[in-house]
Parts: structure tokens; sequence; C-alpha cells
């Protein structure tokens, strides 16, 4: 068991994951990588304010529940 026998798998297997994915984008016309950019600007919008909304419900919940407690 070598390990750089491992480390060389993983690197071929990510470069030809790589080449498959440049070769895709490569065949793209330029209106479809604009579209494709715009889904994934998108998508990571959704995801950041879905977040920050997840943390302001969470924080003004935990915040409710401290001032019903009697101490």
């Amino acid at each position: 068991m070598d390990i750089m026998s491992y480390v060389d798998s993983a690197i071929e297997f990510s470069k030809d994951k790589i080449d498959k994915v440049l070769a895709f984008w490569n065949d793209l016309e330029d209106d479809r990588k604009k579209l494709l950019i715009g889904c994934i600007a998108a998508t990571c919008l959704v995801i950041v304010v879905a977040g920050i909304a997840y943390g302001i419900g969470k924080a003004h919940g935990e915040r409710l529940a401290f001032e019903e407690e009697d101490f």
C-alpha cells in the first residue's frame, strides 16, 4: 500500500473530471454560457439570502425564548 499511488490516482481522477467539464464548457455557445453563469449566480444569491434569513430567524427565536424565562 503505497500512499503515492493513492495520490496519483486521485490526481488522475481529478484531471479527467476537469477535462470533461472544460470540454463541455468549450462546446457551449456564448449565449448558453451567459445563461449558465446567470443561473449559478442566482443560485448562490438564493443560498446566501436563505442563510441570512435563517440566522436572523434563529436569533429572534432565541431572544424570545430568553425573554420568556422567569429567573
